[in-house]
């Protein structure tokens, strides 16, 4: 993984966390009804992993929200003369990826706050 897809999966994953925790759900419920083993559904939620289109669908699914939910804000701006970036327009995603020049957008080296 990339360091602007690390920190998408970053971001989808504390957004997924947040939900599981607000509707007192244990990642094991989860994983039930979405048909994935729990250790994935911890993956996901550390940014350590990056769900694959149907394991995502599924995941929201297993929490009871839409996929859009999750990706809610999260778009992609295609560079014209650098390589594009995710930018993030809310509070959950922490600041947004603005890095233009090919330097690091994680705060300092630990992309975990």
């Amino acid at each position: 993984m990339d360091e602007f897809d690390a920190r998408l999966a970053y971001v989808l994953g504390r957004r997924m966390r947040r939900i599981r925790r607000d509707q007192e759900l244990s990642q094991e419920a989860v994983a039930w009804v979405a048909g994935i083993h729990r250790t994935q559904i911890s993956l996901y939620e550390h940014g350590e992993r990056m769900p694959f289109l149907s394991s995502f669908v599924r995941v929201a699914g297993g929490l009871g929200v839409s996929s859009c939910l999750l990706l809610d804000g999260v778009t992609w701006e295609g560079g014209q003369s650098a390589p594009g970036r995710y930018v993030f327009d809310d509070q959950t995603a922490g600041s947004a990826v603005t890095s233009k020049d090919g330097g690091s957008p994680w705060p300092g080296s630990d992309p975990r706050p």
